[in-house]
């Protein structure tokens, strides 16, 4: 179970790398991290720990301190994320961003995560397209098309984007665990040519339901999506 107050030091941390701006937000953290603990492959911490900061290089903390305690905190999240996947059939706990006194958390931040930790390993992915499992394919699919609609690319038509975009929150979670008891069974797969995911997610999507912007607040323009990724991007 996440700790409240490990949630909030770990935000805490992140949110004072004035040196790294493009560091990843706790909820983007989050994402990250199922994605890397939902591969069909193992990605060690020396690959995919570059990514939470932003940086093609290494990370310049401003002490030794910062940097103990930033990626002690970081780790320590990877592995209560890690234990509560282990245990099957476990509900999966999310970390959200949301807004102060604005309703729905924001999911989009969580799910840009994941497809960072997705484009780490490409050609892994591929084995939850293959799948026998049915209901597999549909949640591999499910996120695959969240993922869409999170960069503005989503074919879907405009009713469904709405549904999904209702439910994310609640479907997020069930299709996790729906993929992490299925891949915890699998032999680890071959490497191979990367898939187009991206263009197959939407074919059986299941339907369902600071005066400062920080860089993974929310855009101020309204498109939902993170102001680093919006307007920031600009």
């Amino acid at each position: 179970m996440h700790k409240v107050s490990e949630i909030d030091h770990l935000e805490e941390l992140l949110s004072n790398l004035e040196v790294m701006p493009d560091a990843m937000c706790v909820s983007e953290l989050d994402g990250y991290v199922a994605g890397l603990l939902l591969c069909p492959e193992m990605i060690m911490p020396s690959e995919w720990l570059p990514e939470v900061w932003g940086l093609d290089s290494e990370p310049e903390f401003e002490n030794m301190e910062q940097a103990q305690a930033t990626i002690g905190a970081v780790m320590a999240h990877y592995n209560r994320v890690a234990e509560n996947l282990a245990g099957r059939n476990k509900p999966y706990e999310i970390v959200l961003e949301q807004a102060e006194g604005e309703g729905e958390p924001f999911w989009e931040f969580w799910i840009a995560g994941f497809e960072q930790a997705m484009r780490l390993r490409p050609e892994a992915w591929r084995a939850y397209f293959d799948a026998d499992d049915t209901k597999v394919k549909a949640a591999f699919s499910c996120m695959c098309g969240l993922l869409e609609m999170e960069r503005g690319e989503s074919s879907l038509p405009q009713d469904r984007q709405d549904e999904l975009r209702e439910h994310a929150c609640k479907l997020i979670p069930e299709m996790v665990a729906r993929m992490n008891n299925w891949v915890k069974s699998q032999a680890p797969v071959p490497m191979g040519a990367a898939p187009d995911w991206f263009s197959a997610a939407n074919s059986n999507a299941v339907p369902a339901r600071s005066n400062k912007v920080g860089r993974c607040e929310p855009c101020p323009c309204g498109s939902g999506r993170k102001y680093k990724r919006c307007c920031g991007a600009n």
